[in-house]
């Protein structure tokens, strides 16, 4: 029985149950209260002070909604009703195993969200963290809910999914069109006061069907009455790509708390759970004081930081750059840093992510199937969307910036202005 509810700036009322409060009162999951959502992104969207604690409230809103959508409509509520029976689970229960799943996805975030990933080993992710931490709660996770549940929400975290019957419900929480990121683009551009991530999301709730998925269990598609609001969602993530994630001065600072973050090898075991010991207020602490340490190794990146004293951009590709420009751009460079290099200090960066991973036919890079489901029947989205058709997949731009060797001192807009022109003759120049 829903007895409890927390105002939430996006969704209105978000109600949950006294079980789903025990688990959000549990130190692991109030940690995140403590977690930016967009790391250092409030240095340029000053409201960006958001966290994973109302970021993962707002997942489980939203994969609540889109599964009573489904479940409510006669095909579809049919349809899941037979594929979950197969593995024993009923409706009401595969909701709460959603529910719970969406509010813990992002409990293994590190201090400053993806920007404190760089002191995890290479090939694990943030959701290996999420599901060492649930393992480890899987006590009591099961003695609130029933036996095996743990395992149920893992499956829908991890990257492949045992149970094909399952797969509908992680699709839900991270698929093409998932609750996650139906979320962090409200929540994000919300608080960042901008426009660019607003779709029609109830539209598109309202539009979601299911097929019969190649390899049992079901997939998720659409009604074709929802491609618009699915189009937005796609150009919203693009925009907010463009404008927020990989906003030029918010691409610099993670690259000095990428930098910063080494100094924090070490402080994570191999099985993760160190990571509930720390967040934000603990990283912040740490920027404090080795900005006042000059001997320390790390002392200019936590320097930077503390007192926002960062890099200019002198020179910058297209969004939509491809193996020839990023190599030009690695030329340009390093002509600069030829010249340059006693009086400044040069830095390179590529800031780059997916904006959609939709088949699309003709091309060779591999993708996935989505279907529109029109006058009864099954359409490649992109045969129907000539808009995502066309849309490039991927978004990756190269920015040169630079800064004064001491890093207390100041360069002036007019040198500043001069390094620029600088870069463009030095462009024309490398092949």
């Amino acid at each position: 029985m829903v007895v409890n509810k927390v105002r939430d700036s996006v969704h209105g009322f978000i109600y949950f149950t006294d079980i789903e409060k025990e688990v959000i009162n549990w130190p692991e999951f109030q940690r995140l209260r403590y977690i930016k959502q967009l790391a250092l992104t409030n240095y340029v969207y000053p409201g960006a002070v958001h966290t994973r604690f109302e970021h993962s409230l707002g997942v489980m809103e939203m994969s609540s909604r889109m599964f009573d959508r489904l479940c409510i409509k006669t095909r579809s509520g049919e349809m899941i009703e037979k594929s979950l029976k197969v593995i024993g689970l009923d409706k009401k229960t595969a909701r709460q195993v959603l529910r719970l799943a969406s509010l813990l996805h992002d409990v293994g975030h590190l201090p400053f969200s993806h920007g404190g990933e760089a002191i995890i080993p290479k090939g694990k992710k943030h959701e290996d963290i999420s599901i060492s931490i649930i393992e480890y709660l899987q006590e009591k996770l099961e003695k609130l809910y029933f036996k095996d549940i743990t395992n149920l929400v893992v499956q829908l975290i991890q990257k492949q999914v045992v149970l094909p019957e399952l797969k509908l419900l992680k699709d839900i929480i991270s698929g093409n069109i998932d609750a996650d990121r139906m979320d962090y683009l409200l929540r994000d551009s919300h608080h960042c006061g901008v426009d660019y991530g607003y779709f029609d999301h109830k539209r598109l709730i309202e539009s979601l069907s299911v097929i019969e998925g190649i390899n049992g269990g079901l997939d998720l598609a659409i009604k074709h009455d929802g491609i618009h609001a699915l189009e937005a969602l796609i150009l919203a993530r693009y925009y907010m790509f463009t404008q927020v994630y990989c906003h030029r001065t918010r691409r610099i600072y993670d690259n000095y708390l990428k930098g910063y973050m080494e100094s924090w090898k070490g402080k994570i075991s191999d099985n993760f759970i160190d990571v509930t010991k720390y967040d934000d207020v603990d990283l912040i602490a740490d920027f404090r004081r080795v900005a006042e340490e000059e001997s320390n190794p790390f002392h200019n990146f936590a320097y930077r930081i503390y007192n926002r004293k960062h890099h200019s951009m002198i020179y910058e590709t297209s969004e939509f750059t491809d193996a020839r420009d990023r190599r030009k751009s690695e030329g340009i460079y390093k002509q600069l840093s030829n010249i340059y290099s006693k009086d400044y200090n040069l830095l390179i960066d590529h800031g780059e992510g997916n904006i959609h991973k939709f088949l699309v036919d003709g091309e060779d890079e591999a993708g996935e199937e989505f279907y529109v489901i029109r006058n009864d029947r099954e359409c490649l989205l992109t045969e129907e969307s000539h808009i995502i058709k066309k849309m490039p997949k991927k978004f990756h731009v190269v920015r040169i910036y630079i800064d004064s060797n001491i890093i207390s001192e100041k360069i002036s807009k007019e040198a500043i202005d001069e390094l620029r022109i600088k870069a463009l003759e030095v462009e024309r120049e490398v092949r």
